[in-house]
């Protein structure tokens, strides 16, 4: 592996709101991060790099990540806008999901990735069926991924079915590429599994120290089932169940209680908040404020989200709890961008990632602020990040250089005509098209 060094950007080091350095550098080597400082500073045998970068005018942060995916439904985002969530999986998805073959899964998934990577994202956690090809295109395109299986009860997937290609994912990809890729339990939600299947589901998460990705109380209904199913409300059942803690992450918690926030806090569960695609379907808006002042454990995930970009559903946190909560402004941009970079949640394989740090993994974004897009920067470098749509030029995932110049180098043009061409065939499929 290369080493690299990253000659004279600004660097937001993301430790802490001051901790700025402005004509800085980065060296990176065995996938690490070895030095970062000053350039007059520069120790000499660095000057010898592999790979210098010359980026005078940029700003390196580390990567974006997105916490809550379902790559294989990127060809749909746009379907179905307006919809509930409950319709638009009636609607749309269930009707593209239950007839998606593994090839399909395969080249919606390099797509998907070829967006995130386009816009600085180094790490995903994803969720859907198909997943050995969904885990070969994160294998071939260079990018971090927890993956789990949707484990469900319903007319169109079993739930002995969707445990055994979870549990045959994780026995083949759990820990592969250095641990670039890792395996969770995918329980998909209260509402998709009996109760005998959630204590099987934790039983093996406990024996196998296998961590967990799950939907919770994204809509109303999610709470008045377990209300009725269990007498609690959804994150107490969680609990009860021993499904809870620092090494499981739950997508949405829009319709979570106060008391709720207090034990996801205090067990350092992970959520992944996804304000656009819980706009967008109708869902509600979570209580993302009082989340971060009982210092819950955030991140931000891209979901179903049409945009398809994680600063996207960053800068709409942002406009949305503002708003409601008035002024002063509740949040800054440097606490907002601290949750897009990985520094506050965590999933499994993006332990050493959040920082510009000596020892941590060399997970890198590199925006262009030189171009009128993103100028002028000084003086409000974290905002700049967030709301000047500056040109993502360079992103590194374990000291691999995966974009350069703003283009993908692990998936090429040939590659994407070739997806474009065999998944417009699966959108012609689709009976709310057709109605249409």
């Amino acid at each position: 592996m290369p080493s690299i060094l990253l000659f004279n950007p600004t660097i937001l080091t993301m430790s802490s709101e001051g901790d700025i350095i402005e004509q800085g550098y980065i060296y990176i080597d065995e996938g690490k991060i070895v030095g970062v400082g000053k350039i007059d500073e520069l120790p000499y045998e660095f000057k010898y790099a592999d790979l210098v970068l010359n980026l005078k005018g940029r700003i390196a942060l580390p990567g974006f990540i997105s916490y809550h995916n379902h790559l294989a439904l990127h060809l749909i985002r746009f379907i179905g806008i307006g919809l509930t969530l409950d319709e638009w999986i009636d609607l749309v998805a269930w009707p593209y999901e239950k007839s998606l073959t593994p090839e399909e899964s395969y080249y919606a998934a390099k797509l998907a990735i070829y967006n995130l990577l386009k816009s600085g994202v180094v790490g995903v956690a994803d969720m859907h069926f198909n997943m050995d090809s969904v885990a070969r295109a994160v294998h071939e395109t260079g990018i971090m991924a927890n993956l789990s299986v949707a484990i469900m009860d319903t007319k169109i997937k079993s739930y002995e079915e969707t445990l055994k290609e979870n549990l045959d994912l994780y026995k083949k990809w759990n820990g592969v590429d250095n641990n670039r890729i890792t395996v969770s339990l995918g329980p998909c939600g209260i509402r998709f599994l009996k109760t005998n299947q959630f204590q099987e589901i934790s039983t093996i998460a406990m024996e196998e120290n296998m961590p967990i990705h799950m939907h919770l109380s994204e809509i109303q209904d999610d709470v008045k089932y377990a209300r009725e199913e269990y007498g609690k409300r959804p994150v107490e059942v969680l609990r009860d169940l021993g499904l809870l803690g620092e090494r499981t992450l739950l997508a949405h918690a829009v319709w979570v209680s106060e008391r709720e926030i207090d034990i996801l806090a205090k067990t350092l569960t992970n959520i992944a908040h996804c304000p656009i695609s819980n706009t967008v379907l109708l869902s509600g808006i979570a209580p993302l404020i009082s989340m971060l002042h009982k210092k819950a454990r955030v991140g931000f995930g891209v979901d179903v989200n049409p945009e398809w970009d994680v600063l996207a559903e960053a800068r709409t946190a942002m406009y949305i709890t503002n708003n409601l909560y008035g002024s002063p402004p509740r949040l800054k941009s440097f606490e907002i961008l601290k949750m897009v970079t990985g520094g506050i949640a965590k999933f499994p394989g993006i332990e050493k990632h959040g920082l510009i740090k000596p020892g941590y993994d060399a997970n890198i974004v590199v925006l262009n602020t030189k171009d009128p897009e993103g100028w002028p920067y000084k003086g409000s470098y974290y905002s700049t990040v967030l709301f000047s749509k500056a040109e993502v030029e360079t992103v590194i995932v374990k000291g691999e250089v995966l974009v350069d110049g703003g283009e993908v180098l692990t998936i090429s043009d040939k590659d994407v005509e070739k997806a474009k061409n065999i998944l417009i065939k699966k959108l012609d499929e689709l009976p709310i098209l057709k109605q249409a």
